[in-house]
């Protein structure tokens, strides 16, 4: 008797691929229970899934090698599916430490004269608009100042220039 397709994976339950577009029951890795995080149903088997990405819209393959590591190693738990390609949770991950690092030294950066820094700054906010999300007005704001004041410097300061142009090359440019 299979249980949850402890047997055969063309026997485990849809819902564990929910959204995928398609399996292949080829690429099979057989799972260890014991190691994963589930409350009922586990993967006895991981396998190769094609998903479209919520970002670039995309499809990508999601191999059974990677669902070992999510579900076996990070522990994940075990109804997770990924809603962006790799590529695409990349930039989300360094738009995320892009905003980490704005944080931590935008308020030196509004109170001090440091070109350099707000140079810096202008790079990560550059860096946050890789992606989809937008803008609060408050950075849209400290762009556009330290822009303006990287500009109106007599250092050799270019990247004012540069960010603005990099901006509006971009998908989804803030509204500066």
């Amino acid at each position: 008797m299979d249980i949850f397709g402890d047997t055969d994976p063309k026997l485990m339950p849809r819902h564990l691929f929910g959204g995928a577009y398609q399996l292949d029951y080829a690429s099979a890795i057989r799972g260890n229970p014991a190691k994963q995080n589930f409350s009922v149903c586990p993967r006895h088997w991981y396998l190769d899934a094609i998903y479209q990405c919520g970002m670039c819209r995309e499809n990508f393959t999601w191999t059974a090698a990677e669902q070992k590591t999510w579900f076996e190693q990070w522990h994940f738990w075990i109804d997770s599916v990924p809603n962006q390609c790799p590529k695409c949770r990349k930039l989300r991950r360094d738009a995320k430490a892009a905003r980490q690092e704005y944080n931590a030294i935008v308020e030196q950066a509004r109170h001090g004269n440091d070109l350099a820094l707000k140079a810096r700054v202008l790079t990560l906010i550059d860096e946050m608009t890789t992606t989809d999300d937008q803008l609060p007005e408050k950075i849209k704001a400290t762009y556009e100042v330290f822009a303006s004041q990287l500009k109106n410097s007599k250092q050799p300061a270019d990247h004012a220039d540069k960010s603005t142009q990099k901006l509006s090359s971009k998908k989804s440019p803030p509204n500066i």
